[in-house]
């Protein structure tokens, strides 16, 4: 069974994680699932005498479909974060360009507009916030603007291409910091799946590891299988 059909199994299951039990990864997610998945081993071979001792052996069944959905749901958050991860790069490599094409149109609007009250008076209002999201605006502000009142502009040899220019380059940037921005939460959808499905795989790890040590609690090899490494 695929890892993606592991998940379609177990995912109302792992949606029904109460969101007040769930727990954060302790160790590297592929570190968990491969002890997980040692320990689905060790348990099966031990099945008879944990049965003995009244443990639910769907349990055991449990955990190898469970590790899967696991890693489907680590696979699908990690994909996420790593594109927020690109993001922010290639945020910090443009954004400033960006500020700089900013604050050139604001000077350019500033001189053309100076004789201007009330365009004047728009002029520096765009200029008022310095947040990403205030750049990002402004950049689109200015193009509409410019747009709107072009003569000032060519009055001092401003290059109109400048206007669709900053447009774009708005476009791109906003997107570019939705993207940074989007997956940064601990609300995330996908990570809150990924710490709910660890959740419930944790919580059966945690019964079996348990049953082990009191079943074998007098057999030194066996004993050592069902700690937590």
């Amino acid at each position: 069974m695929s890892y993606t059909q592991d998940f379609e199994q177990w995912k109302e299951s792992i949606e029904n994680v109460p969101s007040k039990e769930v727990k954060l990864p302790h160790l590297p997610i592929d570190d968990f699932v491969a002890a997980t998945e040692t320990l689905a081993v060790d348990a099966n071979e031990d099945r008879e005498a944990l049965t003995a001792a009244g443990m639910d052996t769907t349990l055991i069944d449990d955990l190898t479909p469970l590790s899967g959905a696991l890693r489907y749901c680590q696979a699908n958050w990690m994909s996420i974060f790593r594109a927020r991860e690109e993001a922010q790069n290639q945020w910090y490599e443009q954004s400033p360009f960006a500020y700089e094409f900013r604050n050139e149109l604001l000077h350019d609007f500033s001189f053309a507009y100076r004789d201007i009250d009330d365009v004047k008076k728009k002029v520096m209002r765009i200029r008022e916030g310095g947040s990403n999201a205030d750049m990002v605006q402004d950049l689109l502000e200015l193009a509409i603007l410019g747009e709107k009142y072009p003569e000032p502009l060519a009055a001092i040899q401003f290059n109109s291409e400048k206007l669709s220019q900053a447009r774009a380059l708005s476009h791109t940037m906003s997107e570019l910091l939705a993207a940074a921005n989007g997956a940064a939460g601990e609300g995330n959808e996908a990570k809150v799946l990924r710490d709910k499905a660890f959740t419930l795989l944790a919580e059966k790890v945690r019964v079996i590891r348990e049953y082990g040590q009191y079943v074998f609690w007098k057999d030194p090899d066996k004993l050592k299988k069902y700690y937590s490494q």
